[in-house]
């Protein structure tokens, strides 16, 4: 199955690098904001978490949506997913 995502490196309010994946990234009407919703977890390994990702999880918890100032991005990639790679969602959709 393949699945489209984006990549998403970006810095935070610490200047720490962050990557997250979301399905859905647009520009805002907030000016200088880009909307990234859709937010999702690749969950590449049940036995390894690196400190990083543990930070991304507990930052992004229960987030359908975020805005993201234009001057902190650092790249957004297009990816394709080709294996089977479990997807977590980080947030409940009651739809």
């Amino acid at each position: 199955m393949k699945k489209k995502l984006f990549k998403i490196t970006f810095l935070n309010d610490k200047k720490e690098i962050l990557t997250i994946h979301a399905s859905k990234v647009n520009t805002s009407s907030f000016l200088g904001l880009i909307e990234v919703s859709d937010i999702v977890f690749l969950d590449t390994s049940e036995i390894l978490f690196t400190p990083n990702d543990d930070k991304i999880r507990s930052e992004f918890k229960d987030v359908e949506r975020t805005f993201i100032p234009i001057n902190y991005i650092v790249r957004i990639d297009e990816i394709i997913l080709e294996k089977e790679t479990p997807i977590i969602r980080l947030y409940k959709n009651d739809s």
